[in-house]
């Protein structure tokens, strides 16, 4: 490939756009640059993959499954074909890897140790012996070829640890240990000359030693660093960076620069979705491979080894996000080009790679030419984003092609930039982003019925740092607010919450007062007014529902709420939970990241009570009455509804988990008779932060007289933690609340689209096109690859606002998969998008 010296100087534009930005995710499309040329399914459960390749060039797939081994003759890979199988103990768990003309095979099944597989006729491999001596068996092994050594890590005699292992193949079927490590239990290992890296993840330490001497390999440097559960490392070609996958729930790979050994900075930190976990990583030449779990397979481009730029992937898997199904490994290391990819539920997928792409790397600065990190960059009317860290860069692989490049800041000008990129170019962009000529908001928010004061009402703009809370006398001030139209919401327990579209104005200076209308009916939870504490079914152990002041709990590292305000975590743009279940060394919920699990507060004043999943003791464990075992459900009463044209529920709720994409999760249903249900809300991620839900009743269903709500709270997954909580439910009919543009509506924009809600919906998502005049307008659903999925509104619209709801189908009636989505809009001469995500 190809490096262009072209640098483009951005001009400044002030721009309005909408399209909303994030930590780089590319997850609804199949696949992208990877064909799948071969699948193969025949087995119960799968592990681990690696390549074999003979001497003669011959290629084999080496497939771990739950009964052995299975081999794959896959050098025609379009038409692969099994040609033997090694029995194995049972185990869900089998690693290996190839020295010379033998295969060595791990397992965590007691007794199973390492089995020795001779390839010298590959069409008829050979059980040479199973090695057990000082060990039964093996968590992962490695080999370091050039001074054939088997390095075989996180091994036991039964439950007993017995370290990291390291035998001499001088005599490949007759292996004899020359060395160990017993200090710390050793994940993974990978070898380059005489370095070992030894990634341990019980103790969330990466370790580097001196290995010219394989009998006592002499540690160099260890460090952990926020997000830690090291499972796998490799470097880069030239040596110096180092790849390392934190297997954990919101788990990241991480980017070292080791030139210094010994300070080892990271310099990036990279995601595909922050819902979910990286496994493997193998580098080959100039190009990443890693094994993501649910994401599938992901290529990443290293010609800039300190940005990796995704430019391939194939998800296997095609369901919900997180927890440890789809891809267990990758294997690229095929001469011919070709690489293999096994999947936990699905078996073995062969692969082909079509590099079909350039990268743009983008540097932010600002005016005095300082990096500027956390600036969104998007691609206008592309799918493709991502996020500056701290040294103001980010880097995208991009087809080939011009494309369109928006940089937004808060508190900056946006920039808006033109690139093309060529198929194998390594292109470059400075920008520089001038500051934004802020002006302030502030007004008063009252009570309708007699224009008091209220206090802690809250005014807010959903998709910006925009927050103010009123005093006591309801003043509220929003200083610093840059140019822009924002939606602001003004809400406070027990009141109807009203949204008002706002266009600040340069250096402007605004006032906006609000009137609060009282809810038809609203329980601040303080007293019992009859909600349901168990229903029919209800199994779980313990965590079951209460009203109480709740009494908080925190992890030294709990899961951080990814949508807060502010950084989730002072030194990472995402946030871990807990440890993979293949590894039984943490107790219940053992590792997470720093925060709350419990709420230690009620979400509004009074007197401090709410419904919540268990009460442990004061200073307990987040473990300790946490919900265990299956699912526990809260009922409200029966809700006056008759008589409202637009019934809505609000509530304020807090979930915490730390097992996304397993069973565990919080329901929402809402019922007329209090027999039928009918699902409004799925929640999978982890939110440990009060927020606001608002339901809208003819959404779901048509209201009678009464409507009820019900919180399932479930945990079904492995080892899981599960906390809910729910505060100030109340009703309100929403065709009474006022719905008017700010002070600034003589200059509000021609359209605007509101962000889906809620986001991510497991079934409907609700979003609003407002025009400022009559006209055309055309919104739809697309995927993450721009296919057109389904039409929401074709024809004319009067001016005002403009409520659409997907329901979750394509225009077919399917239900459409979880992933990322677009709702595009075409209306009032103005282009219009936001990214949402289904997650079923």
């Amino acid at each position: 490939m190809r490096s262009n010296g072209t640098r483009i100087l951005a001009a400044m534009l002030t721009l309005m756009g909408l399209v909303s930005a994030a930590p780089h995710v590319a997850t609804a499309a199949v696949s992208r640059n990877v064909t799948l040329l071969a699948h193969l399914d025949n087995y119960a459960a799968y592990s681990a993959c690696w390549s074999y390749v003979h001497p003669d060039g011959r290629e084999y797939a080496i497939l771990g499954t739950d009964t052995g081994t299975s081999i794959v003759n896959i050098t025609n890979p379009s038409a692969p074909h099994e040609v033997a199988f090694i029995p194995g103990l049972p185990s869900v768990w089998r690693e290996m890897k190839q020295y010379r003309d033998w295969v060595y095979i791990s397992t965590e099944a007691a007794g199973g140790g390492i089995q020795i597989v001779r390839m010298t006729n590959p069409e008829s491999p050979v059980l040479v012996k199973t090695y057990t001596t000082n060990f039964n068996h093996a968590h992962t092994v490695a080999v370091d070829t050039t001074r054939a050594l088997l390095i075989l890590n996180g091994t036991r005699l039964d439950g007993i640890p017995t370290g990291m292992r390291i035998l001499s193949l001088a005599d490949p079927e007759n292996p004899v240990e020359v060395g160990s490590y017993l200090t710390d239990y050793v994940h993974d290992s990978w070898v380059r000359n005489d370095t070992l890296y030894a990634s341990c993840i019980s103790s969330a330490i990466m370790r580097v030693f001196d290995f010219a001497n394989p009998a006592a390999p002499t540690e160099l440097v260890s460090w952990t660093y926020p997000g830690a559960r090291t499972h796998s490392a490799e470097k880069s070609r030239d040596g110096r960076f180092l790849y390392a996958c934190d297997e954990v729930n919101y788990g990241t790979m991480k980017v070292f620069d080791m030139q210094d050994i010994f300070t080892h900075p990271m310099v990036r930190e990279v995601t595909v979705n922050p819902l979910s976990i990286v496994h493997n990583v193998h580098v080959k030449r100039d190009t990443a491979f890693v094994a993501w779990y649910t994401e599938g397979v992901r290529l990443f481009d290293l010609t800039d080894p300190s940005l990796p730029a995704e430019w391939g992937y194939y998800d296997t898997y095609g369901s919900f996000s997180g927890g440890f199904h789809g891809v267990w490994e990758v294997a690229p290391f095929y001469p011919s080009g070709t690489f293999i990819a096994s999947d936990i539920e699905s078996g073995l997928y062969i692969f082909r790679a079509n590099p079909n792409y350039g990268t743009l790397r983008i540097t932010v600065r600002d005016a005095a030419s300082a990096p500027i990190a956390g600036a969104d960059v998007t691609l206008v009317g592309e799918s493709d984003s991502t996020r500056t860290q701290s040294l103001g860069t980010a880097r995208l692989a991009l087809a080939p092609g011009s494309h369109t490049v928006r940089v937004r800041k808060w508190g900056y000008q946006d920039a808006l930039v033109v690139g093309r990129v060529t198929k194998g170019a390594h292109d470059f962009i400075d920008v520089v982003l001038q500051p934004a000529a802020v002006g302030a908001i502030e007004g008063t928010v009252r009570r309708a019925s007699d224009s008091a004061g209220l206090p802690d009402a809250t005014v807010e703009d959903h998709e910006s740092p925009l927050l103010a809370t009123s005093g006591s006398s309801g003043g509220y001030a929003l200083p610093s607010t840059p140019p822009g139209t924002y939606e602001l919401v003004c809400d406070r327990a027990g009141y109807g919450p009203q949204t008002r579209l706002v266009t600040m104005q340069p250096n402007a200076s605004m006032t906006e007062n609000w009137s609060l209308l009282r809810a038809a009916w609203y329980d601040s939870c303080d007293t019992d007014k009859g909600w349901s504490l168990s229903a029919a079914g209800d199994n779980a152990t313990d965590g079951l529902w209460v009203r109480a002041e709740p009494v908080g709990t925190s992890f030294g590292s709990a899961i951080k709420d990814p949508t807060a305000r502010g950084s989730p975590n002072a030194a990472s743009p995402f946030s871990p939970g807990a440890l993979a279940p293949q590894h039984p060394e943490p107790e219940e919920g053992g590792f997470s990241q720093d925060g709350q699990v419990q709420p230690d507060d009620d979400a509004s004043p009074g007197t401090g009570f709410c419904f919540v999943t268990g009460n442990g003791a004061v200073g307990g464990a987040p473990a300790d009455g946490d919900v265990d075992g299956g699912k526990t459900t809260l009922t409200t009463p029966p809700l006056p509804v008759g008589g409202m044209t637009d019934p809505t529920i609000g509530f304020r709720r807090w979930y915490y988990m730390n097992t996304p994409g397993e069973p565990d999760s919080l329901l929402i249903d809402l019922s007329s008779d209090g027999v039928s249900w009918i699902r409004a809300r799925t929640i999978r991620e982890s939110h440990p932060d009060w927020h606001h839900e608002l339901i809208r009743v003819k959404d779901y269903l048509v209201p009678g007289a009464t409507v009820r709500v019900r919180f399932i709270a479930q945990d079904e997954g492995v080892s899981g933690i599960v906390e809910a909580a729910i505060d100030d439910l109340e009703l309100h009919d929403a065709a009474l609340l006022p719905t008017h543009a700010g002070e600034g509506s003589a200059t509000a924009p021609r359209a605007v689209l509101s962000a889906p809600r809620p986001n991510p919906t497991s079934r409907t998502a609700t979003i609003t096109l407002r025009l400022r005049d009559a006209g055309p307008a055309r919104v739809a659903v697309y995927d993450i690859a721009g296919r057109f999925v389904a039409l929401l509104h074709s024809g004319n619209a009067t001016a005002g606002p403009l409520p659409l709801t997907w329901d979750g189908r394509d225009s077919r009636g399917r239900q459409s998969a979880s992933g990322v989505y677009w709702i595009r809009a075409d209306a009032g001469g103005e282009k219009l998008a936001r990214r949402f995500v289904l997650a079923r």
